[in-house]
C-alpha cells in the first residue's frame, strides 16, 4: 500500500503465558526466544516499510501484584526490550497495554492502576504508550505525565470498550481536559481504550 500502515501485533509476553511449554525448562526462557523470534519478524515488517509497529502487549501490568509470578517486573522489560530491539531506527514502535477485553466483557474493576508498572513501562524501548484511561476514568493521568519519560508519548484511551453507552463529547473532552493539566499536548494522543474492533 502507499498509505500509512499500523501493524499490530500480539507480543511474546502474552503468547508465553497462553502455549503450552512442553520443551523449555521454564517459562522465562520459552519467552526469551519466543521475543527473539518475533523480533525477526518485526524488522521484516518494518524493512518492507511499515511505518509503525504496535506490540500487543507487555504482560507487567497485569502480573505484577501477583506474588506467585516466576518471572519478575525487570525480566518482563529485558524480554520486551528484545523483542522490539533496533526497530525504533527503522520505524515508530507503540506498545499497547489494557485490562483485557474478550467480547467487550468487564474483566478488570474501574479502579485498577497502572501506577506500579509504570516505573518498569518506563524502561521499555518505544515511542507510544497507549493506557485505558475511560474505563477508570482517567484515575492515573497524574501518573502518566510524573512517571512516563517525557521522550515517550502517551496514547491515552477516551473511549471504553467496555461499555455499551457511548460516552457523550463533554465527557470525552473533560477527559482530555484533566489530561492536558499532566501530559504535553505535544506528547499526548487520543485512542481508545482497546479498540474499536470489538
Amino acid at each position: 500500500t502507499d498509505r500509512p500502515v499500523k501493524i499490530g501485533s500480539i507480543s511474546a509476553q502474552i503468547l508465553a503465558l497462553m502455549l503450552t511449554n512442553e520443551h523449555y525448562k521454564d517459562r522465562l526462557e520459552l519467552l526469551m526466544d519466543i521475543s527473539v523470534a518475533l523480533n525477526k519478524e518485526y524488522h521484516l515488517l518494518a524493512d518492507a516499510g511499515a511505518p509503525l509497529v504496535q506490540i500487543e502487549e507487555p504482560a507487567i501490568h497485569q502480573v505484577i501484584a501477583d506474588p506467585s509470578q516466576k518471572i519478575k517486573p525487570q525480566q518482563w522489560v529485558e524480554a520486551f526490550n528484545s523483542e522490539v530491539k533496533g526497530l525504533r531506527g527503522k520505524c515508530e514502535v507503540w506498545c499497547h497495554t489494557c485490562w483485557g477485553s474478550p467480547a467487550a466483557q468487564r474483566v478488570a474493576n474501574r479502579d485498577q492502576s497502572y501506577k506500579a508498572a509504570l516505573p518498569f513501562f518506563d524502561q521499555l524501548d518505544v515511542d507510544v504508550i497507549t493506557v485505558e484511561g475511560a474505563f477508570n476514568k482517567g484515575q492515573d493521568l497524574e501518573h502518566f505525565g510524573a512517571m512516563i519519560s517525557k521522550s515517550k508519548k502517551i496514547a491515552l484511551g477516551v473511549i471504553s470498550h467496555r461499555t455499551l453507552q457511548v460516552e457523550r463529547a463533554e465527557e470525552v473532552a473533560d477527559l482530555i481536559r484533566r489530561a492536558l493539566k499532566h501530559i504535553e499536548p505535544e506528547r499526548l494522543i487520543l485512542a481508545s481504550d482497546c479498540g474499536f474492533g470489538r
